[in-house]
């Protein structure tokens, strides 16, 4: 499955970032959602599709060799809108992430970040070692 497929499959409705990693050495960069859901129905909705969640989950985009930040230094830690891929060479990616902070007077900035990379997988806390890629 093509990383833009991928990502097609997996909801983030009403779920938000706890954190936002990048990792130079390894080339990934990583964002934990405090619940990632799956879409499997063949029409494309998440349909309250629960079977397949992952509390604490993050999703693991690797081969990363450009990382661009939202102009605003902020890192996000609300809501994720969206997260999403276009092929820019053969197998490379630039991947969307488009987010929010809520900073502590509840005012709502929103973000985006891009990353150029190879692909995206998903790890559940309770098998780190396994990469979910489909």
């Amino acid at each position: 499955m093509s990383p833009i497929e991928f990502l097609k499959s997996i909801y983030l409705g009403d779920r938000y970032c706890e954190s936002l990693d990048i990792d130079h050495e390894k080339k990934e960069v990583k964002i934990k959602v405090n619940r990632i859901s799956r879409i499997r129905d063949k029409s494309g909705i998440w349909e309250y599709y629960y079977d397949e969640d992952i509390e604490d989950g993050v999703i693991v985009i690797y081969g990363v060799n450009n990382v661009v930040l939202d102009e605003s230094g902020l890192l996000p830690n609300d809501q994720i809108y969206d997260i999403y891929a276009i092929e820019i060479n053969n197998g490379i990616y630039e991947f969307t992430i488009e987010t929010s902070y809520v900073d502590e007077e509840a005012i709502t900035t929103d973000l985006i970040f891009k990353f150029i990379g190879k692909g995206v997988y998903l790890l559940n806390p309770i098998n780190p070692n396994i990469k979910i890629e489909n």
